[in-house]
């Protein structure tokens, strides 16, 4: 009798109904309960396991009575990279780096659907770089604003963000690094909404007005806009080739006060009439993935293809731009022995699209240029692994050539 009211007693602190304590404190009675033979050490194991789980899901739901609100509606996330880069230039002389990265996110809730997230990163004003270069004897890096954004969830199928909107690859379906350097955060306004027509497929729309310079002596400041409808189907099992699932977007990027400017961070690549750009950037840009999950009985834990292409119709020539490949292994990276290979082949003519925006480690990011691209990464342990990136780009016309290999040891929290 005096056992189950002890564990009565402990299942009501555990529900936080009238005796709400911390799970240290649970931990204290309940050692003195086997102690005392009150309890044998099976029951104590139970106990604290459900304590443990009780209060992780309090503090998730911001309903714990021993931590205050606000810590509770924030989050922290973070990532440090440490690199060596090497680059093999036909004209040039050879160039070896160390550099490192660093990033570190805050999200706070306002509501149940309003979110605030800001993130601060290592490196300069660049947009497609976070990276600091280890030079200088020993100079101070720059710790900046890397994104700050509010996000609203009008409606479970309906997101809005404005700000400065982390993760390019959170607003636009993109298989490959083609078009878009993944370090970007764009400036502006975006809306995401999705739609499961039945438990196999899946409708999305992403639409977004960014923002790309403003003046205060011109009118005219460019800015971009992108709308993309697109579609997830998942086949289910087809056999040897496991579980299919296929998704397809076709992009419309448009583009105000940008043909006769010139825009800052540019590769210095696309054409130019005197100091300006030449033409108009309004694109379209199909995208695909399909992805097979065990395929052949589990040789590999998932295998991909995809593809992604683009083209300008405002000039005549040199307006178009694609890239193909695969990559194979876990999905994830997370523990020891997850790894993942890949290969992608791009090819971006001149005038496909503008030069501000692409991978900066193909070719310092610029277009006019095509070449092979290879990937590895295994992990460690928890949250660490270590990376493999090789390119070998070449100009499509002329004679240039950039080979860069990088060995990434990245560590996330």
């Amino acid at each position: 009798m005096r056992k189950n009211i002890v564990l009565l007693m402990i299942a009501l602190m555990l529900a936080g109904y009238q005796l709400p304590v911390a799970a240290g404190e649970v931990d204290i009675l309940v050692n003195k309960l086997v102690e005392k033979d009150i309890l044998t050490p099976v029951e104590a194991q139970i106990i604290l396991d459900e304590t443990k789980t009780e209060v992780a899901k309090q503090i998730a739901e911001g309903k714990s009575s021993t931590l205050p609100a606000w810590v509770q509606n924030v989050k922290l996330k973070g990532d440090f990279r440490l690199r060596y880069q090497a680059e093999d230039k036909k004209s040039g002389a050879d160039r070896h780096r160390g550099r490192i990265r660093y990033r570190l996110g805050v999200e706070s809730k306002v509501n149940k659907k309003l979110k605030v997230a800001a993130g601060f990163a290592s490196g300069g004003a660049d947009p497609r770089s976070t990276n600091q270069t280890l030079e200088n004897s020993f100079d101070t890096g720059d710790i900046r604003l890397d994104y700050a954004y509010a996000e609203w969830m009008s409606a479970p199928w309906a997101t809005v963000k404005a700000g400065k909107i982390a993760g390019i690859k959170n607003l636009i379906f993109r298989p490959t690094d083609l078009l878009w350097d993944s370090d970007i955060n764009p400036e502006g306004v975006t809306v995401q909404l999705t739609k499961s027509a039945n438990s196999d497929l899946g409708l999305f729309l992403n639409s977004s007005v960014w923002i790309l310079d403003e003046s205060s002596s011109d009118k005219s400041d460019p800015f971009m806009g992108v709308i993309q409808p697109g579609v997830e189907y998942n086949f289910g099992s087809l056999g040897l080739i496991g579980d299919v699932k296929v998704k397809l977007a076709c992009a419309y990027y448009w583009f105000q006060g940008v043909k006769g400017s010139t825009l800052d961070y540019s590769a210095g690549t696309n054409t130019l009439d005197g100091s300006v750009l030449k033409y108009e950037y309004d694109t379209i840009s199909p995208a695909i993935e399909v992805k097979f999950s065990e395929p052949f009985n589990g040789v590999v834990p998932m295998f991909a293809l995809f593809a992604e292409s683009v083209h300008n119709p405002d000039p005549a020539n040199n307006n178009n731009g694609w890239a193909a490949g695969l990559k194979f292994g876990d999905s994830k990276i997370g523990k020891w022995g997850d790894w993942q290979a890949g290969y992608l082949y791009r090819r971006l003519e001149k005038d496909a699209w503008l030069d501000a925006f692409p991978d900066s480690d193909a070719y310092s990011g610029g277009t006019g240029v095509k070449g092979h691209e290879i990937t590895f990464e295994y992990g460690l342990s928890e949250h660490t692994s270590l990376g493999f990136d090789w390119y070998q780009m070449k100009q499509i016309e002329g004679a240039g050539e950039n080979n860069v290999f990088q060995i990434d040891w990245q560590l996330k929290f």
